[in-house]
């Protein structure tokens, strides 16, 4: 028996074993899927490997693991335009870890909480969500590196212009325990930076210069420790030359950064030191313009923050008019009940007013009835000696005052509970009228706070129909009439404002158009769309062709994209003398065009046209974009349309017959060209 059980023991520990080891290999594959996604843009997939995730460490028994996968889904979430639902997960998790009591769980839910709020440019929210995390830890898990929370403070003071802050939080992140190489190498950087800028300003201050260079010899020890540089390393470099008045390096150095609003605000700074005013204003010419691109892009972001609030305001104002009825009801029931009891008092005070005359008959009787009994009284004196007759009228005297006395006592106990009843009963009339004087003034302010919402509502419908107006403005209506092109197209957005766009322009006997499709939908698409639209007339106007277009379009929105939107685009340039076509897909569907007549055919066939797809524009900043072209579109096929008009009708009216009553859940936009 005691052999049995040892080898059952061993059974069980090996299979266990082999649990633990599968569940591992699991988190290891699921873990490596989710790193090759995060540079990525598929949001849901991305959700859906980290859940998996989290589920195979939690098997595993990896915490650690857990919580890290829940934070790469508050990060991604921040940095691909779901703050919102970024802020909702990073609660979901710390929530779980306060439960579970897992202080590094909660550790990294309000690390990454502070996070959102700073990529949301909530910096006071930020900078509070950072200290609490890092004292946290320190309380906490004292053995633990807080050095990307520090980090981001230093971050923060620096871009804030509070250099003596960038740089403390900075060493207090390089003092931490179990610092790894790219933490120590980019706080060295923040104190770099920090400590230059501070010399630029104030170019009296030696000290500054003297902890650059201090600063800078420690880091030159860590990268080379480390085997590459971080992302702030050519900043670093610029500076470091520009206090060593080696003004060529550092242009040299600044012409190699690929982010233009970067590159043109090192410029300005190297040109003002080396007091050549002229570049330094052309530098900041620049700069303002790439500044004033990013800023519409988050812009677009802070829209669609917008709508979201204005969404949540909306849930809000239907619960407070659903209160608002509730209450109007209990309100009604108060006032039926304050007219029952009103109606009760009415009766009970007619009760008390039939006592009162049934009490002064009562009265009257008596004093008949003793009149009665002395008339009596008399009538037998009469007949009586003088001593009966003053004997019986003493006793009838006694008689009459103890009567009297009973008859007056009786009236004065009733007259006095008849007042206490109506002084209790009064009482009880004014509690009633002020709770309904209450009721009614909280009635007037329900009634003011939903005619204020109904105001908000109605000024916002106005926006949003002004601003359909506005991009409906942007997109040609008017279609030239000319005799070797006939063109036409329509724009219908799903919702008040959309995302599509379609643009032409006739130039030097050349006709210059595109279609596209921006992601998304609503007030943030299109503003996307309307800066795609105005640098498409600003760079095709200067005869560029279509593959160059494609490029500079795409170097302009791609950099420093924080929400991560792209336009699927089609651009073509058509020659209306010879029919050449010169034309650059980036990654949208490609045009449907009239196919030569087969042998036995009476009319064309419509084909889809092969290309080089490319990819959207505004996704990667490096991309060079393809063009191809078709010798002659003029007259190639037959087809059984008048114009180019009819056939978009057509397809719009056939598009129509299919949906049926179904709502449009997209935005439909067509443009047909047709070349004799």
């Amino acid at each position: 028996m005691k052999r049995l059980l040892i080898v059952l023991f061993l059974c069980l520990t090996v299979l266990n074993a082999s649990a633990q080891k599968t569940a591992s290999d699991e988190v290891k594959r699921l873990q490596a899927r989710m790193y090759k996604l995060y540079s990525g843009y598929d949001y849901d997939e991305f959700i859906s490997v980290t859940d998996s995730l989290k589920r195979a460490a939690e098997e595993a028994g990896d915490d650690r693991m857990f919580y890290r996968a829940w934070a790469n889904q508050v990060l991604f979430s921040s940095n691909r335009q779901h703050r919102s639902r970024a802020m909702q997960i990073a609660k979901e998790m710390q929530e779980h870890a306060i439960k579970q009591g897992n202080k590094w769980g909660i550790y990294n839910g309000l690390h990454v909480s502070a996070y959102a709020h700073e990529q949301m440019k909530n910096h006071e929210e930020a900078i509070k969500g950072f200290k609490k995390a890092v004292n946290y830890l320190h309380e906490y898990l004292p053995n633990e590196s807080a050095a990307s929370s520090l980090i981001e403070l230093a971050k923060i003071y620096y871009l804030r212009n509070s250099m003596e802050s960038a740089i403390q939080y900075a060493e207090q992140a390089i003092r931490e325990p179990h610092l790894n190489e790219l933490h120590r190498l980019n706080a060295y950087s923040l104190m770099c930076m920090s400590a230059a800028d501070s010399a630029a300003y104030h170019p009296k201050n030696s000290d500054f210069r003297t902890d650059f260079n201090r600063f800078y010899a420690e880091r030159e020890k860590v990268k080379k420790a480390y085997g590459r540089d971080d992302i702030y390393g050519q900043r670093v470099e610029i500076l470091r030359c520009i206090l060593d008045r080696n003004f060529d390096e550092a242009l040299r150095i600044a012409s190699t950064i690929r982010t233009p609003m970067t590159r043109y605000n090192l410029e300005r700074q190297i040109y003002r030191e080396q007091k050549n005013y002229e570049m330094a204003f052309k530098s900041l010419t620049n700069y303002v313009i790439w500044k004033d691109s990013a800023s519409e892009a988050r812009n677009s972001h802070l829209l669609l923050e917008m709508i979201t609030s204005m969404d949540v305001g909306r849930l809000e104002n239907e619960q407070k008019e659903l209160k608002l009825r509730n209450q109007s009801l209990q309100l009604e029931n108060m006032a039926g009940e304050l007219e029952q009891k009103r109606l009760e008092e009415e009766a009970l005070q007619l009760n008390l007013k039939n006592k009162e005359v049934e009490l002064q008959n009562a009265a009257v009787r008596l004093q008949n009835d003793s009149l009665d009994r002395h008339n009596k009284n008399l009538q037998i004196s009469e007949y009586e000696s003088k001593m009966a007759v003053q004997e019986q009228a003493a006793r009838a005297r006694r008689i009459f005052t103890t009567s009297a006395i009973s008859i007056a006592a009786f009236i004065i106990l009733t007259l006095a509970y008849i007042l206490w009843r109506r002084s209790l009963n009064a009482h009880r009339l004014r509690l009633m009228n002020d709770q309904l004087q209450e009721a009614n003034t909280n009635l007037k302010t329900a009634y003011d706070q939903l005619e204020e919402t109904t105001t908000a509502k109605e000024r916002m419908e106005s926006e949003l129909r002004i601003a359909r107006e506005i991009q409906m403005g942007m997109v040609p209506s008017l279609f030239p009439q000319h005799d070797h092109i006939d063109i036409y197209g329509i724009l219908k957005p799903a919702k008040e404002v959309g995302g599509d766009l379609y643009d032409f322009f006739i130039q030097n006997n050349r006709l210059y158009f595109c279609i596209g499709d921006v992601s998304g939908k609503g007030i943030p698409a299109s503003l996307f769309m309307s800066v795609i639209v105005n640098l498409f007339r600003m760079v095709a106007k200067e005869g560029f062709p279509p593959e160059y277009i494609a490029t500079r379009l795409n170097e302009t929105v791609s950099e420093n994209n924080e929400n991560g939107m792209f336009c699927t685009m089609f651009i073509g340039e058509i020659d209306m003398q010879s029919g050449k076509l010169l034309y650059c897909n980036a990654g949208h569907n490609p045009p449907v065009m009239m196919a030569g007549k087969q042998s036995g055919e009476t009319s064309s066939k419509p084909v889809f046209v092969e290309m080089e797809s490319n990819a959207p524009i505004g996704l990667w900043p490096e991309l060079v974009f393809k063009g191809e072209e078709i010798e002659n579109v003029k007259g190639i096929a037959s087809q059984p349309f008048e114009g180019a008009r009819q056939l978009v009708e057509r397809l719009s009216d056939s598009v129509k017959q299919h949906v049926g009553n179904a709502p449009q859940s997209d935005d439909l936009t067509m443009l047909c060209i047709m070349c004799s």
